[in-house]
């Protein structure tokens, strides 16, 4: 019988193609007024964007406050969510698996709740619970509270939890919080990284490496 009692999901970079989308606004409207070095995406990608920009204002300094930054990925979303992503392939027909084997199913993402539940709603996914960095006390990703705050919310310990995540920052927030985590990425085959233990080139493949864990494959 298998350990695990909860499969937990990244949203961007996983379930959905957003990240080419984030990435052209962090490098078009945010790096460019940098005024001390150049910031990298690695050091913003998988994090939730209003921690990062505060942490990019006192490392490179801006021209304008946080607010401002914050507000050009505010005024996206709706657009990005509700018109330009796709959800990645067998990702419904995974979740509805998942459930039917008596597994919970929770989103967890760095992204805003109200973001979240736009793609939950567009693409009408079976979840047992959606999980934003903003709904814990302390930092997002890559601290593990946003993992375990999930875990808790789904009455089951992080060492229960699958968790797929496409980032270094949310790999090492799901590893550290003590669950099991499998690497995969939407945009481009996922490489193996430090606290990673299992890793998914595609969606047939995401499918098989968690169905494979939850049968102890």
């Amino acid at each position: 019988m298998t350990r695990f009692r909860a499969v937990l999901f990244d949203m961007d970079g996983v379930l959905v193609d957003s990240e080419p989308h984030w990435r052209r606004v962090w490098r078009e409207e945010v790096f460019v007024d940098a005024e001390r070095g150049t910031p990298s995406l690695d050091e913003v990608t998988g994090r939730n964007y209003r921690e990062s920009l505060r942490e990019l204002a006192d490392e490179y300094g801006f021209p304008k406050d946080v607010e401002h930054y914050a507000g050009l990925f505010d005024d996206a979303a709706d657009e990005v969510y509700g018109e330009r992503v796709t959800l990645t392939p067998g990702v419904t027909d995974l979740f509805a698996t998942l459930r039917d084997r008596g597994h919970a199913v929770a989103i967890v993402s760095s992204s805003p709740r109200e973001w979240i539940r736009a793609v939950v709603d567009r693409f009408d996914l079976p979840v047992d619970a959606v999980v934003s960095a903003m709904d814990v006390d302390g930092p997002g990703k890559p601290a593990p509270g946003v993992y375990e705050h999930a875990a808790e919310r789904l009455d089951v310990a992080p060492v229960e939890c699958i968790v797929v995540e496409d980032s270094a920052h949310g790999v090492r927030a799901g590893a550290d919080a003590g669950a099991t985590v499998v690497r995969f990425r939407r945009d481009e085959a996922a490489t193996a990284i430090e606290g990673a233990d299992a890793v998914a080139e595609d969606p047939a493949d995401l499918r098989e490496t968690v169905l494979g864990l939850l049968d102890g494959e």
